[in-house]
């Protein structure tokens, strides 16, 4: 259903004009502050931008953080179009994003937070087998033992 492509040239102004519904808009930064973390976090070698392609279509963003040290595979940001969302397009990313963090050679579990109040993202994860790891001030993060 869909295909995760790192964000390059052919994708990178289709992932800047990607845009949530005015309802989710306090719940998930733009795409355009989550390229600048990829590229402020460059030289680390540990942050990975991709665009979700559907077909020749780019339907959504991730934003993937790997810290080898504590052995976790984070989802720093994720994210449907507007007009993609409803579609499965949230449900098969999650799943391509647990793949990928299963298959990583050190890698040992998943985490994902989302600001408080983002009921779409808590029912995705909770119906993905993620479990409340933690809270924060704004945020809970949740996590998945991806052995």
């Amino acid at each position: 259903m869909i295909v995760l492509k790192p964000v390059d040239e052919s994708s990178y102004q289709a992932v800047l004009d990607l845009t949530v519904a005015e309802e989710d808009q306090g719940f998930v930064a733009p795409n355009v502050r989550s390229l600048a973390d990829a590229w402020l976090y460059r030289e680390n070698g540990d942050v990975f931008p991709y665009a979700v392609w559907a077909g020749q279509q780019v339907v959504g963003f991730t934003l993937i953080d790997i810290d080898e040290d504590i052995r976790q595979y984070m989802i720093w940001r994720m994210m449907i179009g507007k007009e993609f969302q409803g579609q499965g397009y949230g449900q098969a990313l999650l799943e391509a994003v647990i793949e990928l963090a299963q298959s990583h050679p050190v890698c040992d579990h998943l985490i994902a937070s989302y600001v408080k109040g983002n009921q779409k993202m808590a029912r995705l994860l909770e119906k993905n087998g993620f479990v409340l790891d933690s809270e924060e001030e704004r945020e809970l993060v949740f996590r998945l033992e991806t052995p």
